[in-house]
């Protein structure tokens, strides 16, 4: 740790008392008085207004023009406020009604987006948003500017409960682009209400929820998760915020969350500035979240990856808390923690394990009264650190400030021009050619996006994509298929799984150009289920130029899942995978690999149509895991590249998690290998060079040097909780 400084935080004089205002709560005359009130505009309640819904349910996949940029091109199977159903823009009336048709017809008709242009929105109930499909606005960054785009005026009322406030998510759906405002709160009468972003499940586990690109300009719960019922991989990217109780709570949740650019700061409150907003005084909402609001809330949650986190402002920057099923584990990159009463409070860890912290700012000091260990590397802690419980704070001196790395880049965005390839749907069919024909006729028009709707399409050929074309499914985040439920695009492949066919044949899908790539599909092996004899298969997705991508994507039932080899610059971005051999094999320069994992459960949680023999949820440990998996499954394997980056990324139960072979400068942050194999490593370099910072895993040993160089900070291993800052050279 660079610097412990022993002095406590100044605690602000202004002091709130909470007193009865009907039902809600209100602030004491004497603190009013310190602050002159900011003028507030009258707003229109739209409740009790209504429009005439017109709409027929029919969707229809459109290109979207966005007023602010976005970094891939948005397709929308419907826009609400075109096709007569009861949405206003305008925020006069409420939309909620129509709304919520909308989502359910696109539900109905296998997922997608829809999409509401800037305006304001208004809704007085909770928006269900179903499986498969995403509700997306256009969104302006209220870090650049504060003309904020769709803004959701959230006319509830107040209710001091922990479930869906705003909007409910299920499995694999997604909120995007949104601003939600609350015009009845207001620091003269502060009104609890329940979370504006909730994974209630509604009864089964909910898979890859997605918000991202969002702002809450006054909200009194933010995110949450239910104590109750398990969830897995919540996306949560690029979400800012005012909150008055908690930004993030999230509870009972596993392999593995990611929550990257979480800002808890009452600027944005302070700020706002829209028509249909009131600002609020900075004294006064800064004395009341620094007495009463805590930033982020954990309990039960496993191996999740936490990056550039900022909680201002507050009673408490981050707290653990008990759950109902296991304890805390998690990896943190770049959390600031500032001006808060309290920075960290740990009440709760693994007993065996624990969490790791690096690169990091905490204001308020670290208190652990739990079991487990806290790894901390290049942190600087102001205030005190405290151990009250069995557990232990351990610290690495070492200054991280040369490792910079750049994890917010992305991929070449196509050009904006959509042609949607209508495949044949049936089982027994092959649309390979027809994908192909779009594909080449796409090409010939300059470039653009090859729109393939929901639905479940068999391909018996391989397709080529040409430089500057994507193949884009209707799911715009990571999804994945999951039991009991169907939705999106999914290619079901019949190709490359012969005996006669490795993993040097052509692959089902080859990136041929610069900047060509696939998203928001998932491929299936129907006929290659880990029961059968013969599991080979060529690689699923095979990249050939500079700029190839996978974004948002799933392969289940491949040996091997993504080649990008001698690529330089590729990009692979939340890709959920189930393989058997190899899942990344990655070459070239400057290439990045970012929210991905592989994990057994995406091949025993499948309903898909047509699979043959395939293994149910009890067969996963004992058919899949470790009969196959941890005995062959090599996860990522990087040849001959030069500055590859490897970012929260985690596999469940492989033979080796990364083997490095004569790559230069491969950088971990992030990395965990969960029930890896027992007598295998996690890493494995035959030359060049690879750091790593943040790495967890349970089960086998940490490495084996063979020729290279290795600089692994801030290891955590289940059991082995003393491993320490290894540089080696051979």
């Amino acid at each position: 740790m660079k610097k412990v400084i022993a002095s406590l935080l100044i605690m602000s004089a202004m002091v709130f008392t909470l007193t009865a205002c009907g039902d809600e709560m209100t602030q004491s005359e004497e603190t009013k008085k310190q602050e002159t009130v900011v003028e507030q505009k009258k707003l229109t309640d739209p409740r009790g207004k209504t429009l005439t819904d017109t709409s027929t349910g029919e969707t229809s996949p459109q290109l979207v023009e966005t007023t602010y940029e976005t970094t891939d091109v948005v397709v929308a199977e419907m826009v609400p406020t075109e096709t007569g159903y009861a949405v206003d823009p305008t925020g006069e009336t409420d939309s909620t009604e129509g709304l919520q048709k909308a989502l359910y017809d696109c539900y109905n008709a296998g997922g997608g987006t829809v999409y509401l242009p800037a305006g304001n929105y208004a809704i007085s109930d909770t928006i269900y948003i179903p499986p498969y499909v995403t509700l997306r606005g256009d969104w302006q960054d209220p870090d650049v500017g504060t003309e904020y785009g769709t803004i959701i005026s959230v006319w509830m009322e107040s209710e001091d409960a922990e479930k869906a406030g705003a909007f409910d998510m299920s499995t694999c759906s997604g909120a995007i682009g949104l601003t939600v405002y609350y015009p009845l709160q207001s620091m003269e009468c502060i009104r609890p209400y329940p979370y504006t972003f909730y994974l209630s499940a509604q009864g089964v586990n909910t898979h890859n929820a997605t918000i991202k690109n969002v702002t809450v300009i006054n909200g009194y719960r933010g995110i949450g998760t239910p104590g109750a019922v398990n969830h897995e991989s919540i996306q949560v990217h690029n979400v800012k915020g005012t909150f008055l109780c908690c930004g993030l709570k999230l509870q009972n949740g596993s392999e593995i969350g990611n929550v990257d650019n979480f800002v808890v700061n009452n600027k944005y409150w302070i700020e706002a500035s829209a028509d249909c907003m009131n600002a609020v005084p900075e004294k006064v909402i800064n004395a009341y979240t620094k007495e009463y609001t805590t930033g982020l809330i954990f309990s039960d949650i496993e191996g999740y990856a936490f990056s550039d986190i900022y909680v201002d402002g507050c009673k408490v920057g981050m707290q653990t808390v008990k759950g109902d099923r296991a304890n805390f584990w998690c990896l943190f990159y770049n959390m600031n923690i500032t001006d808060c009463e309290q920075g960290v409070i740990i009440d709760f860890s693994h007993s065996i394990f624990g969490s790791v912290i690096a690169k990091s700012h905490i204001e308020g000091g670290l208190f652990h009264n739990s079991d487990g260990v806290i790894k901390l590397c290049d942190v600087e802690v102001v205030g005190e650190i405290q151990e009250n419980g069995t557990g232990s704070v351990m610290t690495d001196d070492t200054d991280l400030s040369g490792y910079v790395y750049d994890y917010t880049k992305s991929y070449v965005k196509p050009t904006h021009n959509m042609m949607v390839a209508n495949l044949p749907a049936a089982i027994a069919g092959d649309a390979s050619s027809v994908l192909q024909n779009a594909l080449d006729e796409m090409s010939a028009q300059g470039g653009g996006v090859v729109y393939v709707p929901a639905g479940q399409y068999s391909f018996r050929n391989p397709v080529t994509v040409p430089a500057g074309v994507e193949v884009k499914g209707c799911i715009p985040i990571l999804s994945r298929s999951v039991n009991n439920i169907n939705g999106g695009t999914v290619f079901h492949c019949y190709y490359g799984d012969d005996a006669s066919n490795k993993a040097e044949d052509q692959a089902f899908i080859t990136l041929a150009g610069e900047n060509a790539g696939i998203s928001g599909i998932r491929i299936v092996y129907p006929e290659n289920s880990p029961k059968t004899d013969d599991l080979n298969t060529s690689y699923a997705v095979r990249g050939k130029a500079k700029g190839v991508y996978v974004v948002n994507c799933m392969i289940s039932g491949a040996a091997y899942g993504i080649d990008f080899y001698d690529c330089d610059e590729h990009y692979i971005d939340g890709v959920v995978a189930g393989c058997y051999y190899n899942v990344f094999r990655l070459g070239g320069t400057g290439g990045t690999l970012a929210r991905s994992l592989q994990n057994g459960s995406v091949i025993t949680r499948n309903s898909d149509v047509g699979l043959i023999d395939w293994p149910g949820e009890t067969e996963m440990l004992n058919v899949y895991r470790d009969g196959l998996l941890r005995a062959y499954c090599d996860y990522i394997v990087v040849e001959d590249a030069i500055n590859q980056l490897i970012f929260n990324t985690f596999a469940y139960g492989t033979k080796t998690g990364i083997t490095n072979i004569n790559s230069e400068n491969t950088a971990l942050i992030n990395y965990t290998n969960d029930w890896h194999g027992t007598t295998t490593p996690q890493f494995v370099i035959q030359g060049g060079s690879m750091t790593g910072v943040n790495l967890m895993r349970v089960k086998g040993y940490s490495f084996e040097l063979e020729k290279g160089k290795i600089e692994f900070y801030n290891r955590l291993t289940s059991g082995e909780v003393g491993e320490k800052t290894v540089i080696r050279e051979k």
